[in-house]
């Protein structure tokens, strides 16, 4: 798993697929969370594009795409219950995934490391 957007975003590539979370960093960045706004499914993402927004009682902050692709699915069970968001988001909590172009394919995640440097 790898960090992104100052540590609040987290995410892990499994082939060309990438899914997206928030961080616990982010989480108590943002404080209860009170607003959502994922990304659409089959929109194109290039790295650093906004793709959706979180709102919580001290903050909001814009979700960031990582790496270049499509959005392919978006965890929507997370908008009826954000306690999962809040409670488990490195598994359950994911925000979005993407497809990702064939040039971050090479960036693959083997599912082990825990930094950008690793």
């Amino acid at each position: 798993m790898k960090e992104y957007d100052e540590g609040r975003i987290w995410y892990k590539q499994k082939g060309k697929t990438v899914t997206v979370g928030l961080t616990e960093k982010g989480l108590l960045e943002i404080g209860k969370i009170q607003g959502l706004s994922l990304p659409v499914e089959g929109d194109e993402c290039f790295q650093d594009d906004v793709v959706g927004e979180i709102e919580g009682e001290k903050t909001a902050f814009e979700i960031i795409a990582p790496l270049d692709g499509v959005i392919s699915m978006t965890n929507e069970s997370i908008t009826d219950d954000m306690d999962t968001l809040e409670s488990d988001p490195l598994d359950e909590g994911w925000l979005y995934k993407i497809k990702a172009t064939e040039n971050d394919e090479e960036n693959e995640d083997d599912g082990d490391s825990d930094s950008e440097d690793e």
